[in-house]
């Protein structure tokens, strides 16, 4: 089961995605994984390489159900970098710009986290 949140797919729990984008989407979409440090959630969203950063950091506060404050963090588990610096680009211009080739961020609120 999928919730659709402005073209960017939220996956279920268990629900196969790379299959899924491999057989219907043909290499357009990719699965971004975010853990929240803050409550120990796992997030994977299922986004358009069109899709902008701050489409599916967008989508990720949505369906954390929590707003954005100033001293949040959101970085890559692979290298650390900061997710919110890239906004204005694409997906695509993301991967092809190396950044994060994993997908798995780690989201932490200004207040929370581990």
């Amino acid at each position: 089961m999928t919730v659709n949140v402005g073209g960017i797919e939220v996956l279920a729990e268990g629900e196969v995605a790379d299959a899924e984008s491999a057989t219907q989407d043909h290499g357009h979409r990719r699965v971004v994984a975010v853990d929240n440090k803050d409550n120990g959630d796992t997030l994977r969203l299922r986004v358009p390489v069109t899709a902008t950063i701050a489409s599916v950091i967008e989508a990720m506060y949505a369906q954390f159900r929590i707003t954005r404050e100033t001293d949040d963090r959101l970085t890559c588990r692979g290298n650390g970098e900061d997710a919110y610096q890239y906004a204005t680009r694409t997906l695509a211009q993301y991967l092809d710009e190396a950044h994060c080739h994993n997908l798995h961020w780690a989201f932490v609120s200004g207040t929370g986290g581990a």
